[in-house]
Formats: structure tokens, sequence, C-alpha cells
């Protein structure tokens, strides 16, 4: 399946006016399934790991950058809307927006929030780093004996 860049910004009847509660409503019910700090807190590199996993889930690339805009200000085209929607399983922005008029949030599939991606804790790190290091030295020192 080809890749699809996000750039189209007509938007179809009844959302012409691009409203601000569904796109607030997108950027919590993502930050729900994404469960990271704040967005507030939000570097470059956490939205090029969501545009990562915009791709990943829809096959859709959205710019680091939109994303940034968008979180910070809710500007954005109908393309980065519709990818964003469907990151959060919907069809597109117009069916997150029907779905979501109630002002609840429900997820077409719950199943998609993900758990948080867990990291080795730093100090396994080093106990790896250390044991690698002491498992080097005992084998050239018995490479050393062995000649």
């Amino acid at each position: 399946m080809p890749i699809r860049k996000t750039r189209h910004i007509s938007w179809p009847d009844g959302l012409s006016d691009r409203p601000g509660r569904s796109t607030h409503d997108l950027k919590q019910q993502i930050e729900r399934i994404l469960r990271w700090e704040p967005p507030e807190h939000w570097q470059l590199r956490d939205f090029e790991t969501l545009s990562e996993r915009v791709m990943m889930h829809t096959n859709q690339w959205v710019e680091a950058h939109d994303l940034q805009t968008f979180w910070h200000s809710s500007d954005a085209t109908l393309g980065t809307l519709d990818a964003l929607a469907q990151f959060a399983d919907y069809a597109n922005f117009a069916d997150f927006c029907a779905r979501n008029a109630a002002g609840e949030m429900v997820p077409a599939k719950p199943a998609l929030f993900y758990r948080p991606h867990r990291e080795v804790p730093a100090h396994w790190m080093t106990w790896i780093l250390w044991a690698s290091a002491l498992v080097s030295v005992l084998i050239s020192v018995l490479l050393w004996l062995k000649r």
C-alpha cells in the first residue's frame, strides 16, 4: 500500500467552520491513547515519534512540524485531521466529529489504547555494560593463558 501524504485543504460540507471543540476532543483522545506526559512538555522528538506512529497505523505521513502546530494552535489541514482521526481508529475526521457530537469521547475500538512503551531501566543498562566488560576481560585473559 503506497504512502499517502496529507496535503488536502478542502473542507467537506458541514466541516467548513473547523469546529474547535472537535479538534480539542481529538487531541485529548490521542493523548489518552499515547499516555505520555502532558503535551505542554512535548518536544519536537515527541511529535516525530507521534508522526511515525501515525504512519505505522494509518499509512499516511504527517509531518512532525504539522503535528506540533496543530497541538499548539489547532491549525491543521483536513488531511492531518483525517490521519489523526484514523490513528484514533475512526474512518476520518468527519466520522470522529459525528460520533463525538454529544461531547463524549468514544473510541471506535478501545483495543487501540496501547500500553506505554517500556524502556529498560538505566541501572539495568549499567549492570549489563559492566557484565559485558567483565566477560570480555575474562575471555581475553583465558585466550592469553591458552597461548
